[in-house]
């Protein structure tokens, strides 16, 4: 049996050029969500952020964590970090 050579332009494929680029967030239920104590004073704060941007006071802290992630940590600490959290799982 012989491979056919076939004109890719001649199939009138359209293959989108864009990338998914959005993060596959694993559901969690609020069964599964943890207690953080806080002092009030952070409590009314972050709760006023997400007053503000009508978000979940846990969407607020996840940015919170994600932002600190990516400008606090160095790049040594963020690798230790992964690690941690990938033999967490």
């Amino acid at each position: 049996m012989a491979l056919i050579k076939k004109d890719a332009d001649a199939l009138h494929v359209n293959v989108e050029k864009t990338v998914d680029d959005t993060r596959k967030q694993k559901t969690i239920t609020a069964k599964d969500r943890k207690s953080l104590r806080v002092d009030p004073d952070t409590y009314d704060t972050i709760k006023s952020l997400a007053y503000i941007k009508d978000k979940k006071i846990y969407e607020i802290e996840n940015e919170m964590v994600e932002a600190y992630k990516r400008d606090k940590l160095s790049p040594r600490e963020r690798e230790i970090f992964d690690s941690m959290s990938r033999s967490a799982k």
